[in-house]
């Protein structure tokens, strides 16, 4: 009879403690692959988004879908023209806002009242993948917002103040605010869509801060390893790796040197050089 020879309890252990370091090596590989992955999606699912922006620029006759959210500045009912009204984020909406549930964050009948629904019609397009936020057990429904300077609202222009509401103010604004597709010169440098952080995403458009000083409330997500996704005018995507701490975002006092902020800036919008405000007179529908 012959005897098998069993592995020692040190050999076991050193068997344990190699698994263990190559699991350690792999992990990190493992997590950055997953993070590559979800900005992809991301990425994607923008883009369709911008692809339905755009096809209902074409549809309407070069006029740019809204990203603002209501009918009147107070109003609670939502905006006809507008890309996709409804509340994002987990916490209660303020006053002036809707507050009916077919607009709750986890609501896709807020997705469907949208513009760009019918040249979409897909909810899981609207959120990024990365994006875990659940209410009740129920996944919210929207991850991104729109360049509010897109038939929106300025946002401490230097000279004025308007509105989608307030065609008739544009001539008074330092910065465009853009309705029209004819008036974005170049759409490969004018930002659409954001990956809007948890934090401060609620209706559907982004504000950025025109000013001398930064006093955007809005903040860009950090989801993908410190790195948000944007889609431009012209149909590309890319992904934006934060240049500084996001602490310093709106977070000091008359701050005009954060880096993140005045690269926004730079993409937002240009100063209406010409003083003239293309389509000031047109229809909203």
């Amino acid at each position: 009879m012959v005897l098998k020879k069993a592995f020692t309890l040190i050999e076991l252990l050193v068997v344990i403690a190699i698994i263990a370091m190559v699991t350690a090596m792999l992990l990190p590989v493992v997590s950055r692959a997953k993070v590559t992955a979800q900005r992809t999606v991301c990425l994607s699912n923008m883009a369709e988004l911008n692809l339905g922006c755009k096809m209902y620029t074409d549809d309407s006759g070069g006029q740019l879908v809204s990203s603002w959210p209501t009918d009147a500045a107070t109003a609670d009912n939502v905006n006809a023209y507008c890309w996709c009204p409804g509340w994002a984020s987990t916490l209660p909406t303020p006053s002036g806002q809707n507050q009916t549930p077919q607009y709750s964050c986890t609501n896709q009948c807020a997705l469907q009242q949208g513009k760009i629904w019918p040249y979409m019609n897909s909810a899981n397009v609207y959120r990024c993948p990365a994006d875990s936020r659940t209410v009740n057990g129920l996944p919210v429904v929207r991850s991104f917002s729109m360049n509010s300077w897109l038939n929106g609202s300025s946002r401490n222009d230097p000279t004025g103040i308007s509105t989608f509401l307030t065609p008739q103010n544009d001539l008074t604004l330092t910065y465009t605010l853009f309705r029209r597709e004819g008036q974005i010169l170049q759409p490969s440098g004018i930002w659409r869509l954001i990956e809007a952080d948890a934090s401060t995403i609620g209706d559907s458009m982004f504000l950025v801060d025109m000013g001398l000083y930064n006093q955007t409330p809005d903040l860009p997500s950090t989801r993908h390893d410190n790195t948000y996704t944007l889609t431009f005018m012209d149909g590309h995507s890319e992904a934006v790796s934060l240049r500084a701490a996001t602490a310093q975002w709106q977070k000091v006092a008359n701050n005009a040197s954060d880096p993140d902020w005045l690269f926004l800036k730079s993409i937002t919008t240009f100063t209406n050089k010409s003083g003239n405000v293309e389509g000031l007179t047109h229809s909203k529908g």
